[in-house]
């Protein structure tokens, strides 16, 4: 196999980890520049985790939470403060203690960027 293509509800939920990582990881002071590109292997990683997360959770979600879900995947496997366990409102009560108990299972990830220089220099 060459290639996979993701579907439609793959890419939003990649699109928002991802979205997640940036807002969390570059822009501040010692951080990387907003624009900073992801290194290849790490989106790769990325890639494949949020499709083992997204999988073991995807009958559970509408199309009005996938977004957040991608988000909060990011959130919770790196213990941002908020995640999947905050929102009961939008995953349910049910829920929120699987669905972080998953995301808490993949370990921290550490964003890695190409050719950054440390503290926006």
């Amino acid at each position: 196999m060459d290639s996979l293509e993701l579907t439609r509800e793959e890419k939003v939920f990649l699109s928002a980890y991802v979205e997640a990582i940036y807002f969390t990881e570059t822009g501040d002071l010692e951080q990387p520049d907003v624009d900073a590109e992801l290194c290849e292997d790490f989106s790769r990683e990325s890639v494949i985790d949020c499709l083992a997360m997204y999988s073991r959770m995807a009958c559970y979600l509408s199309d009005d939470n996938i977004e957040q879900a991608g988000h909060d995947f990011w959130l919770t496997r790196n213990h941002h403060g908020t995640g999947y366990w905050d929102r009961p409102e939008i995953y349910g009560e049910s829920y929120t203690g699987v669905f972080t108990t998953y995301a808490e299972a993949f370990g921290e990830a550490y964003a890695m960027f190409d050719d950054v220089n440390e503290g926006g220099e």
